[in-house]
């Protein structure tokens, strides 16, 4: 009997879905099908009837886990998609924004070593909560420095389950590093996500459990490590950045490579990442996302918007650029509406050199808009597009309007419709790299941005690569510079960018007074579709070991079913005020006479805890590691008189951490 993985990831573009056999590590099956960003379900469902349809022979009892990476956490924050928030402060009032304009402000709080420095206000918090109630959707909790002492925040988050029954959360049941501000965004945060969450995973367990597959969801966390359904519903801010993290896993899986540099081109971004030891680097102070920073560790991402849709223009002086916006290739679009072709053989040489308007472009119809009022010209144009895209030269002829003057854009920022126009994509159907849509569509999108740039076509081509190839070279450098402390971007300061050219131009030139190299000695690792036509220029340019793994381009999918479970519990001993030690836990504070009853409580505590967790996880057997740092400071010069160093004790932090694989031998 074989032990199988069903993997999927739904990228910004494509959703990528692997049949994986864990035991010889090995693809069965792969696919990857088009995201429908509306709803993340219809693309779970054509992915897996995909799968299940290429591996019709498999038992449904082989699947032993489904695992999923999704965007839907980070792209919900950078939206500011979810549910309203209510927001409880206890002991202190908000000094900087919030990520919600529905809190109360609470007495209570502690003390650093976790003493009860104000009593709480159960009324005031019965009066907010009541008052909060039918404004919001889910509640946070946060008071000051719960972390040393939690209880508190657990009396306010009971009092609003009793009273309103709505989902609500702690901010110290999220993490225990201290930082008032970034724990509170992380609890609002955490409280949004909860109904999103909810709603995907209640419609991929019904995709799945309807195709008669028993096995338990996973869902990939930021840092790699893999949690259960249960828990994603729980905290879904630990999934955010879930998707690049997988890529990384994913990579690690298919070449071995366990210290090297990972790069993900994908439809939307490109995504960077250093492998050390087999696991990615966390960031140090927190994941930020859409603007806000939180505490949740996840992998130290770094991004662009460059990827296999972004869209390739040139301004009206000939400045060639390539993203950061997304747009459907040319040849895509042209390859579902055929008829795109000959409505761009119409459009007159005259508009390729239009003031404002990239010529070779199309309007397609996503959705009705919401919330705003359009003008006549607005509805005519959705009128025009509703049933099928047209390019704008076809929707001015009709409107009898100017293209430059066609007032499109307020409609693609709300996301009631989307532009196709030329795209990395598309340069890779006219070289030939690529043969999976509409390679005319392509060209003639290329002849009219190649004359706006006033060059022939295979010089434009080349010229979009080359920059295509520095982007991602200079990325790759900047973010080598800056694991080894780099103080700034190398691409943001204009003497460093300069030098990173003449790095990365490839062509060592003679008559220079001085040549600029680079050498990078880290083993590149590239995934993604793109990644076989990109990478052996941008290596080269790098002088750098390149590996090109089979089956790059679901690379995302593979890392949701390669990861571990890992559960860690933070637990630190301080020296208590009248003598003996106190140790903070996530649910308590304790106080003992010695260190060494202190030491022992902790680590059998944190052992307890993590191993509940990794319970809520895997039904697997796991390991515990305990990693103790004690912390001291040195007192005056020399030694006691028993030899002894003049140290003070400060502080022991415990990370206890229960790590084993996801999957059991039994559904």
């Amino acid at each position: 009997m074989a032990n199988l993985a069903l993997g999927i990831d739904t990228g910004g573009t494509f959703t990528d879905g692997v049949i994986f056999d864990l035991d010889r590590s090995e693809i069965m099956a792969k696919t990857k099908v088009t995201t429908t960003r509306h709803n993340l379900a219809l693309a779970i469902d054509r992915c897996l009837d995909e799968l299940l349809s290429e591996a019709a022979q498999i038992n449904f009892d082989w699947i032993k886990m489904v695992s999923l990476s999704t965007t839907l956490a980070t792209n919900a924050i950078v939206e500011g998609q979810g549910a309203e928030v209510g927001l409880i402060l206890i002991g202190f009032e908000p000094q900087q924004g919030l990520p919600t304009p529905h809190f109360a402000c609470i007495d209570g709080g502690c003390t650093i070593k976790g003493k009860i420095k104000t009593a709480l206000d159960l009324q005031a918090a019965e009066r907010a909560v009541l008052e909060l109630k039918d404004k919001v959707d889910a509640f946070a909790v946060s008071g000051y420095l719960s972390v040393r002492n939690p209880s508190q925040e657990l009396q306010v988050q009971k009092l609003i389950q009793d009273l309103t029954g709505y989902p609500v959360v702690a901010a110290h049941q999220l993490t225990t590093a201290l930082g008032l501000q970034e724990r509170t965004v992380t609890a609002v945060l955490n409280a949004r996500l909860m109904p999103l969450i909810t709603d995907l995973m209640d419609s991929v367990k019904k995709s799945i459990t309807s195709r008669g597959i028993k096995a338990p969801l996973m869902v990939v966390r930021g840092d790699g490590s893999l949690i259960s359904e249960k828990v994603a519903r729980e905290k879904p801010i630990e999934t955010i950045l879930s998707g690049p993290a997988a890529s990384i896993v994913g990579a690690l899986t298919l070449t071995g490579v366990e210290d090297g540099i990972v790069v993900d081109v994908g439809g939307t971004t490109t995504d960077v990442a250093v492998l050390k030891g087999g696991r990615p680097s966390l960031n140090r102070e927190g994941a930020r996302v859409g603007g806000w920073l939180t505490r949740v560790k996840a992998a130290e991402i770094t991004t662009i918007g460059l990827g296999g849709d972004s869209l390739v223009q040139v301004a009206h002086n000939g400045e060639l650029s390539i993203g950061p916006q997304r747009v459907f290739p040319l040849s895509w679009a042209a390859s579902h509406y055929p008829y795109l072709v000959d409505e761009l053989k119409e459009i007159r040489e005259a508009d390729y050199t239009l003031w404002h308007t990239q010529p070779a472009m199309a309007l397609v119809f996503i959705k009705e808009p919401l919330h705003i009022k359009l003008t006549d010209s607005e509805k005519q144009i959705m009128a025009l597009i509703r049933e099928s895209p047209h390019t704008l030269h076809y929707i001015s002829q009709k409107m009898r309007k100017e293209v430059d003057l066609l007032p499109w854009h307020r409609l693609v920022s709300v996301g009631s419709v989307h532009r196709a126009s030329l795209t990395p994509t598309d340069i890779l159907h006219v070289t030939g790299a690529l043969t999976l849509w509409n390679r005319e569509a392509a060209e003639l999108g290329v002849k009219m941005l190649s004359r706006r740039y006033r060059a022939e076509a295979d010089v434009f081509v080349e010229r979009v690569l080359e920059e295509i190839y520095f982007s991602l070279a200079a990325l790759i450098a900047d973010r080598l510079a800056s694991e080894q402390g780099a103080p700034l971007s190398l691409l943001q300061e204009e003497g460093s960018r300069f030098l990173l050219r003449q790095m990365l131009a490839g062509k060592k030139r003679k008559d220079k007074a001085t040549e600029f190299f680079i050498k990078v000695n880290t083993p590149l690792v590239a995934v993604g579709a793109p990644a076989a036509a990109y990478f052996p220029a941008v290596a080269d340019k790098l002088d750098a070991s390149l590996f090109l793994p089979e089956s790059a381009e679901v690379a995302n999918a593979v890392g949701t079913v390669s990861g571990k479970t890992v559960e860690t519990v933070m637990m630190l001993i301080k020296p208590g005020d009248g003598g003996g030690f106190v140790v903070h836990g996530p649910h308590s504070r304790e106080i003992f006479m010695t260190f060494d009853e202190a030491a022992a409580y902790a680590r059998e505590e944190g052992r307890k805890e993590a191993l509940e967790r990794a319970a809520a996880t895997t039904r697997a057997k796991v390991e515990i590691l305990i990693d103790q740092k004690d912390k001291y400071t040195q007192i005056g010069q020399g030694t006691a008189e028993d030899g002894a160093p003049n140290r003070v004790f400060i502080e022991s932090v415990l990370e206890i951490s229960a790590i084993g694989r996801p999957w059991s031998d039994q559904i």
